[in-house]
């Protein structure tokens, strides 16, 4: 780590706002991953019949665990024949239907921390696992968007010619495509699924980064740590990655977290309008499409999602700012 680069990362980590907020992003992606080990109908781990499984994130036939009939199973009826069990904290998984409830919208209790919602199933077990989701589909479209824009950009600044000529048309075209009009119909011919979206939103979100990426290689090209590079005889390929790109992670860098926040608020907004991830699935948005509908008895669906939604998004944005602070050139 070079010496600037170490002053950068305690300029940033100076910043209690921003680290603060990282433990908390931090903590919600952690919570999301383990959400079997929070919130689910069935343990973690036991034995039973001479064997150790792992329901929470097995799916097993009644036979394999030496039991008869059909149907699925109810593994709090085999919790007497378990030799041994872990279980989770709580006992709701996110598609499971409470139904002892006397209303399926029942509002927060011992039983379902923050209520229930219109199809009695518990609304922190699908806050839990929606925000796996959420941030997984975020970083994800933070990774493929970064990745071509990235690859695109440093090509077209480094080469330059018709490379960089036909690579602006693509962009411009890219950017005239009705976008929203197209998923859309993309939705309504195909069942949606986050791979798909996620993949969908890539292909149309990864020309703001290769902008900067291209400035940046224009730049550095003709620097006199590349003309050193070149006179010693180092190929292409190693001048983009080895020399220009280690010297171009400034936007990079401060524009990652803000990518972050576009695919978590892309998700959430066409779970909202219904073209998002199919149900049953758990998200923020489709919990804030249930509070549209039934806002007037149920509080509970607007006000959790949102505040779930509300600091995921501002953690983000004051690292994000952080990160612009601490890593911006005239600094």
């Amino acid at each position: 780590m070079s010496p600037d680069f170490r002053r950068r990362v305690m300029m940033f980590r100076s910043s209690r706002s921003a680290m603060a907020s990282l433990i908390v992003v931090v903590g919600l992606l952690l919570a999301g991953l383990g959400a079997e080990l929070i919130s689910n109908s069935a343990p973690v781990i036991a034995h039973i019949n001479g064997k150790t499984i792992f329901p929470a994130y097995v799916n097993y036939e009644r036979d394999v665990l030496g039991l008869e009939g059909a149907g699925t199973i109810d593994y709090r009826e085999l919790r007497p024949q378990f030799s041994w069990s872990v279980w989770p904290v709580l006992k709701w998984d996110p598609v499971e239907i409470d139904s002892e409830q006397m209303e399926y919208l029942s509002p927060p209790s011992i039983s379902h921390l923050m209520g229930t919602d219109a199809a009695g199933r518990d609304v922190f077990a699908r806050l839990l696992y929606g925000t796996r989701i959420s941030l997984l589909f975020g970083i994800g479209y933070w990774l493929v968007t970064y990745v071509i824009g990235i690859v695109l950009g440093l090509m077209q600044g480094f080469f330059g010619g018709w490379f960089d000529l036909i690579g602006q048309r693509l962009i411009e075209i890219f950017s005239a495509i009705p976008v929203m009009m197209l998923l859309l119909f993309i939705v309504s011919v195909a069942s949606p699924n986050p791979v798909l979206l996620c993949l969908f939103l890539c292909i149309f979100g990864w020309m703001g980064i290769c902008q900067y990426m291209r400035t940046e290689a224009l730049r550095n090209r003709n620097l006199t740590f590349t003309e050193a590079a070149t006179s010693l005889g180092a190929s292409k390929s190693r001048l983009l990655f080895s020399h220009i790109l280690p010297n171009s992670l400034v936007p990079i860098i401060t524009f990652s977290p803000y990518a972050v926040i576009g695919g978590i608020e892309s998700l959430a907004t066409l779970d909202f309008l219904g073209f998002g991830v199919p149900p049953p699935t758990p998200s923020w948005g489709e919990l804030l499409d249930q509070a549209r509908t039934n806002y007037q008895v149920a509080w509970w669906l607007a006000v959790f999602p949102s505040v779930f939604l509300f600091i995921t998004i501002l953690c983000l944005n004051f690292v994000g700012e952080a990160v612009r602070k601490a890593f911006d050139p005239r600094s």
